[in-house]
């Protein structure tokens, strides 16, 4: 709590407003493919789900370079702005008075197009105005909020969306009010971009050469796609897996089968991570960079490869507390590492370049669902383990690179 209170206040609110965020949408988010696809069925979800994520991959690009152009405030105000119109349309189009599934689509796509187009900026002013001090705590924390804000949201949606939609969309709308409101009133500019001439100032393409140019940046990058791939199976080959291979079992009378046991792997990964986060921080608080990498990197990669071995209760709940144990080492080191990397005075770009290893990340991870019919869960764990190898082998020459351009630079000053 003292560490809390030393931070700066844009920073408590930034925690304020994920968890508001956060629980806000959580509450509908995750059900709105099963929604789509009962009013317009499988094949235009597929479309519109595809349409919405492109989009939003490339208003984030775009949001990233105008918050170093422009500062990041205004660009949190204008993707609050439309955030909070697309959830008032989400709102009005499932009314007492109207509902219609395709203007409920438009709601949604400007709630993530407005999301996405901030969240370069939110990024960048974590950034801003944090340092190295507390730039692993402050990720410890939102990392923290974040799972607590799902967990709630997502209890909420299982119990309410089918019979209470319009109010839980009424609670979204509120949760984007209040944290509109937040940055309007009480968010201070926290980066104000040099003063350029208009024929000096990089375009959208020159911005993002520079990113593709930083050599170290960019195997940090591939660093993260491949963290991507281990992690994104949690939603990819793991129901695969559980559901076609899990031994049915029945604990205290209760019938486990493959999507429960699913079900109990995910919420024994949030749960570990709600009531052990601090006590993990404080235990590797004194851990080096490389350490902290290494170490969560190897239990992540390792517990995931062990769980797609597994087809039974006790192997399965151990592989999820190793795998969750190392996503809570890791997280916060690469999230800090990220920060440290990037250009002061292209933090915005940055960030927004980060967002291309969603995508790339997800169709690698998607791919293995496929090659899977020809591994098998064997080969599948393989693959985990040869990913996490060259995750870990990534991580440390990130950070031998970084070594050696810090005494490089020192040398020149």
């Amino acid at each position: 709590m003292t560490t809390f209170m030393r931070l700066n206040r844009t920073l408590k609110l930034r925690i304020l407003m994920t968890f508001i965020g956060v629980l806000g949408y959580s509450t509908v988010g995750s059900s709105m493919t099963i929604y789509y696809n009962h009013y317009l069925g499988a094949a235009i979800t597929g479309v519109l789900l595809i349409i919405s994520s492109v989009s939003s991959f490339f208003i984030g690009l775009y949001g990233g370079h105008l918050a170093d152009r422009h500062g990041r405030r205004p660009i949190l105000l204008i993707g609050s702005t439309i955030s909070v119109v697309g959830a008032l349309i989400a709102v009005f189009s499932n009314s007492p008075i109207f509902q219609n599934p395709w203007t409920t689509f438009v709601g949604f796509f400007l709630l993530n197009f407005g999301f996405s187009f901030e969240s370069a900026a939110d990024n960048a002013m974590i950034i801003d105005v944090s340092d190295e001090s507390n730039r692993k705590y402050v990720y410890s924390l939102s990392y923290w909020i974040i799972n607590v804000s799902i967990t709630f949201g997502a209890a909420l949606s299982g119990w309410l969306f089918r019979d209470y939609l319009f109010e839980l969309l009424l609670g979204l709308l509120i949760a984007q009010l209040i944290n509109g409101s937040i940055k309007y009133f009480l968010i201070s500019e926290s980066f104000v971009p040099a003063p350029k001439a208009k024929k000096e100032r990089e375009s959208f393409i020159q911005n993002y050469g520079v990113v593709a140019r930083d050599k170290i940046f960019l195997l940090f990058i591939g660093a993260v796609i491949l963290n991507k791939v281990i992690f994104g199976n949690i939603d990819f080959y793991l129901p695969v897996h559980l559901s076609d291979s899990f031994k049915t079992t029945t604990i205290f009378g209760f019938e486990i089968y493959g999507q429960r046991m699913l079900t109990l792997f995910v919420m024994l990964n949030t749960l570990i991570i709600i009531f052990s986060m601090t006590f993990v921080n404080q235990l590797t608080s004194k851990w080096s960079e490389r350490k902290s990498l290494t170490t969560g990197a190897l239990l992540q990669g390792l517990g995931f490869a062990a769980a797609f071995l597994m087809n039974s209760f006790i192997p399965l709940i151990l592989a999820s507390i190793v795998m969750t144990i190392g996503e809570m080492i890791l997280v916060p080191s690469s999230q800090s590492l990220r920060a440290d990397l990037m250009n002061e005075e292209k933090i915005g770009t940055y960030s927004g370049f980060v967002t291309i290893t969603d995508p790339i990340g997800s169709v690698l991870s998607g791919s293995l669902v496929s090659f899977s019919v020809y591994i098998h869960h064997t080969g599948v764990a393989v693959v985990m383990v040869v990913v996490t190898v060259l995750l870990v082998l990534c991580f440390n020459q990130v950070m031998k690179m970084k070594t050696q351009a810090e005494i490089t630079s020192s040398k020149n000053t």
